[in-house]
């Protein structure tokens, strides 16, 4: 597949260039700062813009067979839908957290909310934007992201609240879900939980 990988110079991004690559897929990097992407080998090409410029997004979105934002937002999520509806692209994987749904542990969400409550209003935004947008979207919620070495597998369900699973959730491990995401088109049109394994 050719996929654009938006907020490629992130922590996650990252792992998502080089286990994108190394699954074979043509990838291109999509970045504010595409100098700090000092290792570019395997990559189809690396664009440099921001991602709520739509004259930008629209360059880069053409010819793709899907998209995954490894940085969520309402900005990024109307140039994203916009340019993609024009190009005819309609795969996207969209990077969102667990604390938007979620109900329980309540003391955790509500701590969760009070520190970061325009953040997740804004992803909750996205999410609704990528709902009502007509692609074919997953939203992917992550729980708490570390730099851990990736254990390779990752727990995922569809509810509000975890069903399982670990709290923390390695960044590596989180880049395969959301190729995981974007390679399986039964994902399409839902919104799913991932967590760390037991």
């Amino acid at each position: 597949m050719k996929i654009l990988v938006i907020g490629a110079t992130g922590r996650t991004g990252k792992h998502v260039l080089a286990q994108g690559a190394a699954r074979g897929h043509e990838i291109t990097a999509f970045a504010r700062r595409p100098e700090l992407l000092t290792d570019r080998g395997g990559l189809a090409g690396v664009i440099a813009g921001d991602a709520h410029d739509l004259a930008t997004m629209r360059a880069a979105v053409q010819g793709q067979d899907a998209v995954i934002s490894a940085v969520g937002g309402s900005g990024i999520a109307r140039t994203l839908i916009t340019a993609m509806r024009e190009a005819g692209v309609r795969r996207v994987v969209m990077t969102s957290s667990r604390s938007v749904p979620a109900t329980r542990p309540r003391l955790a969400v509500t701590l969760a909310w009070l520190f970061f409550r325009a953040a997740y209003v804004d992803l909750a935004r996205a999410e609704g934007m990528l709902q009502v947008s007509g692609l074919d979207y997953t939203i992917a919620r992550a729980t708490m992201l570390n730099d851990k070495p990736p254990a390779g597998r990752v727990h995922i369900d569809f509810a509000d609240n975890a069903t399982g699973g670990a709290a923390q959730l390695a960044r590596a491990d989180y880049a395969m879900a959301l190729l995981d995401a974007a390679e399986d088109p039964a994902l399409a049109g839902r919104a799913m939980g991932i967590c760390g394994p037991k």
